[in-house]
């Protein structure tokens, strides 16, 4: 499927009061050397994320290499680091996607992903990615979405659902911006 066609699809689930304010894009870097690219999603115009192959990655070598330090597991080679060393790797990626930090690849792979999911697991999948498209889903109705907490959530989570709430009227009680506060 072609981005065009992917962007129009997963724009026309958006419900009423997003629709035409949130996009998502992307880009390819054809003649680079390494032939990647950038996705973003966009509020009113406004930049809200950017999914870009070389920030990710920087991001998740700095913090795999500071988590093997920190865990005295620097040598892949050595067969008695080598399992800790590979560990601190996979939670350096965690790390970084719980910051908001994530690749052009995982922006592809959700959406196409959340193309064929119900509501229902999509506000459950694993993927931050997922659940926040699924914030903005039209079949995410405006009871569940006032119900829904996402204070212990993925940063681009909260954002979205912030949006949402404020496309809605609907005021969070766990938002310490509901009140003024910032």
């Amino acid at each position: 499927m072609k981005w065009s066609q992917l962007k129009k699809r997963i724009e026309a689930t958006f419900a009423d009061s997003v629709a035409g304010r949130v996009e998502v894009w992307n880009t390819r870097y054809r003649k680079s050397h390494d032939d990647l690219g950038e996705g973003w999603i966009t509020i009113d115009k406004q930049l809200v994320l950017r999914f870009a192959e070389f920030t990710h990655d920087v991001e998740r070598s700095r913090e795999a290499e500071r988590l093997q330090k920190e865990r005295e597991c620097t040598d892949y080679r050595n067969p008695d680091q080598n399992e800790e060393y590979r560990r601190a790797d996979s939670d350096a990626q965690e790390i970084v996607q719980g910051k908001g930090v994530f690749g052009m690849w995982q922006l592809d792979e959700a959406l196409f992903g959340y193309l064929n999911m119900s509501i229902d697991d999509a506000i459950e999948s694993d993927n931050p990615i997922i659940r926040a498209f699924a914030i903005l889903d039209r079949r995410f109705g405006k009871r569940r979405l006032k119900d829904f907490d996402s204070s212990s959530e993925n940063p681009l989570v909260r954002t979205l659902h912030r949006f949402r709430c404020d496309a809605e009227g609907i005021k969070i009680q766990s938002d310490p911006t509901a009140n003024g506060d910032k």
